[in-house]
């Protein structure tokens, strides 16, 4: 554990509650596309940086869905579901403090949960998204601590509760998790393809694209902080992607690749909807749905596919 990390994720936390979650994810994406692209000079800034103390989802937007459940606790804040709203502007220190309190908490959830628990019981420290497992038990502390709601909300007397899109919302929903999917799946078999005609940028670019794919969805949030119906996406492309990974790695097929992606996209579609459906309906505070759906399906990608297909590169 590097104390230094720990004591900063305080301010990364403190830092998020006063700009706001959404935006402090947005940040997420910015740094880590601009990392990546760095190549070698980036490389320090995803893990201290982008997925470090200052904008690592469990230290900072974690640290932001606390400070909002608390201030929607003592009155300061209407919705304590609302994650894009910057805190700084109820001028309550100790909702700031509170977003800098659970910083420390999700540092030291994603230290226990990947270099203990992972290295330890799993053999490895990526065993799955530790930092979106990490994000998903901060909300449900935040949940269990700050509102009266229950874990999954209490669904008003007379209301008919669904857990899965309907109708034409579960076609939408089907179509935009397989479309995405195969974006990224054709985008990796390509960068794979030139990795494999000797390209060593394109075999970088190869092993990045997850966190690629899920930086520009992040950043892509920007959008839906301006008022727009931004259909944020980063629970379908970052396991699609890292499913094509694995799956070309395996077999050098750009269509396995692409129809692994897709199948992985439409799960990623589903399972984040009936999370958000199951934890956010009728709540006060936010659980995260694609965090909940990163961690299950990197679960999947990270410890169990690998297994069925390992790496021929």
């Amino acid at each position: 554990m590097d104390l230094t990390l720990l004591i900063a994720a305080f301010g990364g936390g403190l830092f998020a509650a006063a700009i706001g979650g959404v935006p402090s994810f947005i940040f997420t994406g910015l740094t880590v596309v601009a990392a990546i692209l760095a190549g070698d000079f980036g490389a320090p800034a995803i893990g201290i940086v982008s997925f470090g103390s200052w904008f690592s989802p469990c230290i900072a937007f974690a640290g932001a869905v606390a400070a909002a459940g608390y201030a929607k606790k003592i009155g300061k804040l209407e919705v304590g579901c609302d994650i894009i709203t910057p805190l700084a502007g109820l001028k309550d220190a100790s909702v700031l403090l509170v977003g800098g309190i659970f910083g420390i908490i999700g540092y030291l959830l994603n230290f226990t949960i990947g270099t203990l628990i992972g290295a330890n019981v799993f053999g490895s420290v990526a065993w799955t998204d530790t930092v979106a497992l990490s994000v998903v038990i901060s909300a449900i502390l935040v949940r269990l601590l700050f509102t009266n709601s229950g874990l999954t909300g209490k669904t008003p007397a007379g209301v008919t509760r669904h857990y899965l899109p309907q109708g034409s919302d579960m076609i939408f929903t089907l179509v935009i998790g397989a479309g995405f999917g195969i974006l990224v799946g054709g985008i990796v078999a390509a960068f794979g393809n030139m990795a494999l005609a000797g390209s060593e940028e394109a075999a970088y670019i190869f092993s990045q694209m997850g966190g690629f794919a899920f930086g520009i969805a992040a950043f892509g949030l920007i959008f839906a902080c301006m008022g727009l119906p931004f259909y944020g996406c980063h629970h379908i492309v970052l396991p699609a992607a890292s499913t094509a990974i694995v799956v070309f790695s395996g077999t050098l097929s750009p269509l396995a690749a692409i129809i692994a992606a897709a199948i992985t996209g439409v799960l990623g579609a589903l399972i984040g909807e009936f999370a958000g459906l199951t934890f956010n309906s009728y709540a006060d505070s936010h659980i995260d749905p694609p965090a909940c759906t990163i961690w299950v399906l990197q679960l999947i990608n990270f410890s169990v596919l690998p297994l069925i297909l390992p790496s021929i590169m």
